[in-house]
């Protein structure tokens, strides 16, 4: 999966980033991208394994940072 800089200007605005840096776009494009087909060789690779564990749970610190 190819991300273009509006993909990336559209999800970080989904989450209130504000990208002001033009080639801060690209870069993240590139490294999503990246990550995603990474993720995807790895899931083909491990196939049903994957849905056979649990997720590691959400950790939810006590004291306050």
């Amino acid at each position: 999966m190819k991300f273009t800089k509006d993909d990336i200007r559209t999800m970080s605005r989904a989450v209130n980033l504000e990208v002001t840096n033009e080639s801060d776009l690209d870069i993240m494009a590139i490294r999503l991208s990246s990550l995603l087909e990474v993720m995807e060789t790895i899931e083909q690779e491990m196939g049903e394994e994957m849905n056979q564990i649990d997720p590691v749970p959400p950790v939810y610190p006590k004291e306050p940072f």
